[in-house]
């Protein structure tokens, strides 16, 4: 449950996100309250001869705002190299937003956002603690209308859209600092480069976590920052909609609650808010989950 800020998103799995109808391209987005359910999973197939493991996981996309994807692939380990890990990706509960974020008076029509990508990573390089990520990642968009119904050119409509593709260049660092403690720094380079040249941009990310586990108990916090920069100027507002990016969240486990074995209870709280030179891009998302995660043997 928690609570949501967006001019651009529709809603989630029929859960309302922003507000159907705006009266101002200046105004900031409205506040929505939001509560649903979310099963994230993984199940994984290991052949311990030749350590090679075939899994399939479920989990929200960490760059593509609000959108759950299904990654399937293979791990393979391999003696003085690292793990190699290769896997498909595809939205498993389409995020809906507006086929025209800018009309106004009247109801806006939503559609949906899909994702299709490709992800590679490099884990533990030659056993160490250094580990690399690469994705890449197509959105589409059912029905693009970007600006359709403001006085604008061809040119200037195609420079909205917001299909295209991201790709994300991630670099981490698993610091044992204790039995109890581990820092993973990390550095990525982002590059949505989207059909629409004002909504394509890119930039730096740096993101800080900490991992503490005694007992029953494990504890994960998660800090990042992203500066990101347009390609072009927004033909609606003459500026470019460059944005920081701030995220933050906490979660709790415990393990054999009441008793029950392979059973962890945990909790979270997540922050996410995009502050952007123009306002109406602004985005923020406070959400607190509890669940129960249960694991085969």
């Amino acid at each position: 449950a928690g609570q949501s800020e967006t001019n651009m998103l529709a809603s989630i799995s029929s859960i309302d996100l922003g507000d159907e109808r705006i009266d101002s391209l200046d105004e900031d987005a409205g506040s929505e309250d939001i509560g649903f359910p979310v099963l994230q999973f993984e199940v994984s197939y290991t052949l311990q001869d030749s350590r090679t493991q075939f899994y399939l996981r479920n989990q929200p996309s960490p760059y593509v705002f609000l959108d759950m994807e299904a990654l399937g692939g293979v791990r393979q380990q391999v003696e003085g190299i690292g793990i190699v890990d290769i896997a498909l990706s595809g939205t498993t509960v389409a995020t809906d937003v507006w086929k025209d974020p800018y009309l106004l008076g009247t109801d806006r029509g939503d559609t949906e956002r899909t994702t299709l990508g490709l992800h590679i990573a490099w884990h533990n390089i030659m056993e160490g603690a250094l580990s690399f990520e690469f994705s890449s990642k197509e959105v589409e968009i059912d029905d693009e209308d970007s600006g359709d119904s403001l006085a604008l050119t061809g040119a200037e409509r195609r420079l909205l859209e917001r299909t295209g593709q991201v790709y994300r260049f991630n670099l981490s660092y698993a610091w044992q600092l204790n039995d109890r403690h581990r820092l993973v720094p990390a550095v990525a380079w982002l590059n949505y480069d989207l059909d629409g040249g004002a909504m394509a941009e890119d930039g730096a990310a740096v993101q800080l976590a900490h991992h503490y586990s005694r007992d029953r108990w494990r504890v994960v916090s998660q800090l990042q920052y992203r500066g990101l920069e347009a390609d072009e100027d927004n033909p609606i507002y003459g500026d470019a909609a460059d944005r920081d990016v701030l995220m933050a969240g906490v979660g709790v486990f415990y393990e054999r609650p009441f008793g029950l074995d392979n059973w962890a209870a945990n909790a979270r709280a997540s922050w996410y808010d995009a502050d952007s030179d123009i306002d109406f891009y602004d985005e923020s998302l406070g959400v607190v989950s509890i669940g129960m995660l249960y694991r085969f043997d």
